[in-house]
């Protein structure tokens, strides 16, 4: 007897940032735990990611608290991490070593790690051969740390990371068996299909973040003529539905080759401005998006 799969909707869970938490330095107004994730709860999402690094709290018993309190379980804890400097080692051990601790005993999601150039996010710069091998050297190391826990890591192609570009995602692909995230809207900006991705790297993708882009405002930021801030107030990470990603085709690649993970739903935003510390926002836009994934 074949087993009924479950729709793409009842697996579409939240994310912080889509309420305007992120770990970018001087981002914007931050909204308490609490506030988020009953917002996520009140339009259907099923679980969620972590947010930045102890946002949801610094013991699992803190995360787990919160988590409980909505009945959302965690699903991935992105964690930003320095690979390409081998000075860097014990400070990325450290760092991998608490998250996944974390994850292990709050609903054992995925690792989800963002090679930084520094903690501040510092400006992208062309890596020598030895950074890479540093870099995939890095993979192996936090695998075998998630091992340890119970979990496993997924690289996340990021804006502003050491892997954004499509040459980037080649050179990984390539020189590392890293188990990857895709997703849809950082790829696309990168310059990577993420339909071509989902394709041809189906075997290597363990989980999966919905983004969709206005490639008008993405290419203004490419152009370096406004920071990544400024293209999320205009509005380069939109409602999926609203902008230029393949989302439904991406989806497509995934549901036919057999995929039953998560969808994360992630629009990113910045609060920005001053606010009350009791601030909601409008949840139109992840709404917006979830009636459109619903139809698919």
């Amino acid at each position: 007897m074949s087993r009924t799969k479950v729709s793409v909707v009842d697996r579409l869970v939240g994310n912080p940032i889509s309420w305007g938490v992120c770990e970018v330095p001087d981002w914007g107004f931050q909204l308490d735990a609490r506030t988020v994730l009953g917002e996520m709860k009140a339009v259907g999402l099923k679980a969620t990611e972590q947010g930045p690094v102890g946002y949801l709290g610094n013991t699992p018993e803190e995360v787990s608290s919160v988590a409980n309190e909505f009945g959302l379980p965690i699903v991935g804890a992105f964690v930003p991490l320095v690979m390409h400097d081998l000075a860097q080692r014990e400070t990325m051990r450290k760092a991998a070593h608490f998250s996944a601790g974390l994850l292990s005993e709050t609903g054992k999601g995925f690792f989800i790690t963002a090679v930084v150039v520094d903690e501040g996010w510092g400006k992208r710069f062309k890596l020598s051969d030895a950074q890479w091998q540093a870099m995939f050297d890095g993979f192996k190391e936090i695998d075998e740390i998630c091992a340890g826990y119970g979990i496993k890591q997924v690289l996340h192609p990021h804006v502003n990371t050491l892997v954004e570009t499509q040459d980037d995602v080649n050179r990984v692909l390539a020189g590392s068996d890293v188990r990857w995230l895709l997703d849809t809207g950082h790829l696309q900006i990168g310059g990577t299909d993420p339909v071509k991705f989902a394709r041809e790297n189906f075997s290597r993708i363990d989980h999966f973040h919905v983004k969709d882009v206005k490639m008008s405002v993405a290419a203004k930021f490419l152009a370096g003529e406004i920071t990544l801030m400024e293209a999320t107030r205009d509005g380069v990470f939109c409602a999926a539905g609203d902008g230029d990603v393949k989302i439904a085709e991406a989806i497509e690649v995934m549901e036919s080759n057999g995929y039953e993970g998560w969808y994360v739903l992630e629009q990113d935003m910045a609060i920005v401005g001053d606010q009350p510390r009791d601030a909601k926002i409008s949840t139109a836009g992840v709404r917006r998006s979830i009636s459109y994934l619903s139809k698919l």
